[in-house]
């Protein structure tokens, strides 16, 4: 402990500094709507909280890397995009025109609880981050964390697919309940938590989804189906209620309407279109990514296991066999999927189009009606007293 020490000085040292100049810069920096409306592209925020851990990470990636000996790896690339991502979507002006509009924040939710997490189990950094963690955080902090039996239940539990799907679907319905979402957008504090929650719950639900290892240590494919399944009826179902309502549900957007002339019904329509298609979209990138991972899991396995062996593969033996029948019932779950949402989109969208007729032909009936009982409008009547007259008896 005594040799780590001046270690450990070092470290807090260097972030107590950051911490301060972040915060100096911060100060210097525009802020709110006016300032977004005149000069976006100075509306950054430096967050001391968000920054330094996100410096941290990157620092004990490149450490662990080097100390695994590795060259520059695909997956190097993912891990990067989902850092530089999260630092846009939190820093960037994208978080400022998310408090003013609900299609910019729907896009900022997407990446936290889609985009970035899907990235991250991608590149799978936890090797890399642990080789690259200072010796005090590596050998007392973590393994006391992973070893506590009530974290380790907890976690066993809510990663299954059912559980995980749950807490994806949940957090993120849970924060667009009305209330809650406007307490959000004017509490930062909660905003926070927003944030976190929804980037955890994605991490656990593309651990599982997007795990490469087959029963038992992976989830079985119909599991993952159906993960799968629950996640895009969420997107489309909420999507298109955003999308198709005629009510203002969220009272806390609107400020930036006399800058850019959007409606805060409008704005609300759009951010359920973006849920409904990105988010749909998404998910089904998530679904194909973790068909490929099985398969290339699998053809690894059985490479090596005929490797130990020996011997050649035969054509028809009982591996080959057994492959063609998985490949099959792969196949017939992926087509009913893409079927069955495709058939649930065409729907939705056939219904959707009725309700915004309907509400059309309403209006230029009731207009009509209006017209019919109240007789002409004065405009009309000064448009026909300037008429000529016939001279006709």
């Amino acid at each position: 402990m005594t040799r780590n020490r001046p270690v450990i000085f070092i470290w807090l040292a260097v972030t107590l500094l950051g911490w301060v100049t972040l915060e100096v810069i911060d100060s210097y920096l525009p802020d709110g709507a006016a300032a977004l409306a005149a000069t976006p592209w100075l509306v950054w925020q430096f967050t001391p909280i968000i920054i330094i851990p996100m410096v941290c990470v990157v620092v004990w990636y490149v450490r662990g890397r080097r100390r695994g000996g590795r060259v520059i790896d695909p997956r190097d690339a993912f891990f990067a995009a989902a850092l530089l991502l999260l630092f846009l979507v939190l820093q960037s002006p994208i978080e400022g025109f998310s408090d003013q509009f609900l299609t910019v924040h729907q896009v900022e939710h997407m990446t936290l609880d889609m985009i970035a997490p899907m990235l991250l189990m991608l590149a799978a950094p936890q090797a890399a981050l642990l080789r690259g963690m200072p010796g005090g955080l590596r050998h007392k902090l973590v393994p006391s964390i992973m070893g506590n039996r009530g974290f380790h239940r907890t976690f066993a539990t809510i990663s299954q697919p059912i559980p995980a799907s749950l807490v994806f679907v949940g957090t993120s319905g849970f924060w667009m309940i009305p209330r809650i979402h406007d307490a959000s957008l004017r509490v930062p504090l909660i905003h926070d938590l927003w944030h976190v929650t929804l980037f955890a719950s994605g991490l656990i639900f593309f651990f599982r989804l997007l795990d490469p290892r087959s029963v038992p240590l992976g989830a079985p494919l119909l599991a993952r189906i159906l993960m799968c399944f629950v996640a895009e009826m969420n997107f489309i179902l909420f999507g298109f209620y955003l999308s198709a309502k005629s009510v203002v549900l969220y009272d806390a957007y609107g400020r930036m309407a006399p800058f850019w002339h959007i409606s805060a019904l409008g704005d609300e329509r759009f951010g359920g279109l973006t849920m409904w298609i990105d988010g749909s979209t998404m998910i089904a990138l998530g679904a194909l990514i973790a068909l490929y991972r099985i398969a290339s899991h699998e053809d690894r396995t059985a490479g090596r296991r005929i490797a130990l062996v020996g011997a050649k593969p035969v054509r028809g033996s009982e591996f080959h066999v057994g492959k063609r029948r998985n490949n099959r019932n792969l196949a017939f779950g992926l087509v009913g999927f893409v079927g069955f949402m495709l058939i649930g989109t065409m729907i939705a969208a056939v219904v959707y189009d009725h309700m915004t007729n309907h509400q059309a032909d309403a209006a230029a009936f009731s207009q009509m009606r209006a017209r019919t009982l109240n007789g002409p409008s004065a405009h009309e009547v000064r448009l026909t007293s300037k008429s000529p007259q016939s001279d006709k008896p």
